[in-house]
């Protein structure tokens, strides 16, 4: 495995639509065997659809999430690590009125998506686009998101010979305001052959972040924490380990901060900051491009813990500027070899 990322949550604070029939379902290819120690893909493995009938759809800022049900065993209780699945969304298709269908690019649809433990990680985590269809008539509107299910490749692979792996996947979609949509359950197999090669060598990659820095919060409330700036700080909030020289890069998945009610902040209103640990860090500011946090030397597979600061700017009046709302954003950590 020569990479490792993991998502976080960051959310700032500062002080006419009809459904229809909007439907939301899916499916599976169920199935997926590997025979070597290579990373396995189902090509379009997954496909995830919204549909709906009628005369007036607008759902601004949809999401679009996915967990396992439970852990992932075989039969023998052998658990199959969830972080080594994921997600890489390909294409999109369907009919709508009066505009096409959105994309890929034009959703932000982050690319990878590991699962994390029975945790909720989303593939959308907020649609730049809307479900959107407008009719004089009754019409019919259908998007449906097609998905590779990715399972890397490694030496990790060994232990699990001649073992199947039977499981759930919950797919949930839901509203700006965290209203559900609609929740699809989807059965899955892994199979895991008898290998006829040898396990290759490899190194290795860790990253986390602790659960406080996992849902970082920038708080304005007072006049003072806009004229001076805000910041904070979580103390040893990232550690990572590697058994090579290595690099930690941060981007954002959607575009901007937003609100429930559809308000936006830029990104680059906020800095991040590494401090603590060793190697060389520089702050950046956020931006949908992976800016460079740290690079180090090898750690010795041993963990490095650093600390996370998140602040403003003096006087911002971006942050001024919009109404009081918590306004967030989702982060991606990755570490990977230099």
């Amino acid at each position: 495995m020569n990479r490792r990322i993991i998502p976080i949550l960051l959310f700032l604070f500062a002080t006419g639509f009809s459904y229809g029939q909007l439907n939301f379902s899916g499916w599976s290819h169920n199935y997926l065997g590997i025979s070597d120690y290579n990373q396995a893909v189902d090509t379009e493995g997954y496909t995830l659809r919204f549909d709906y009938q009628g005369t007036s759809l607008n759902e601004p800022h949809w999401k679009l999430s996915v967990r396992p049900t439970e852990i992932i065993r075989s039969g023998d209780g052998t658990i199959f690590p969830t972080e080594k699945i994921s997600f890489v969304p390909k294409r999109t298709e369907g009919q709508s009125q009066p505009r096409p269908i959105p994309t890929v690019e034009q959703i932000g649809m982050p690319s990878p998506v590991p699962l994390n433990g029975t945790s909720e990680v989303f593939l959308v985590p907020s649609s730049n686009a809307s479900l959107y269809n407008k009719s004089k008539d009754d019409s019919y509107y259908d998007l449906r998101l097609f998905f590779d299910f990715v399972v890397a490749g490694g030496a990790y692979l060994g232990p699990l010979q001649n073992k199947k792996f039977d499981f759930t996947l919950r797919f949930t979609a839901y509203q700006q305001n965290g209203r559900v949509i609609g929740t699809w359950n989807i059965p899955y197999t892994i199979q895991v052959h008898q290998f006829s090669v040898t396990p290759p060598e490899e190194n290795e990659y860790s990253i986390r972040v602790s659960t406080e820095a996992s849902n970082g919060l920038l708080e304005f409330s007072t006049i003072a924490d806009y004229v001076n700036g805000k910041s904070v700080t979580y103390s040893g909030g990232l550690s990572v380990s590697a058994t090579t020289d290595y690099q930690v890069t941060v981007r954002s998945i959607p575009f901007h901060f937003s609100s429930v009610s559809g308000n936006t902040l830029p990104l680059d209103v906020v800095r991040l900051q590494l401090s603590g640990g060793s190697g060389v860090t520089a702050p950046v500011t956020l931006s949908t491009a992976p800016r460079t946090i740290l690079q180090s030397p090898s750690t010795g597979g041993t963990s490095v813990n650093f600390d996370i600061t998140y602040s403003t700017e003096a006087n911002d009046q971006r942050l001024l500027n919009v109404p009081s709302e918590q306004y967030e954003t989702s982060l991606m950590y990755e570490i990977s070899p230099r």
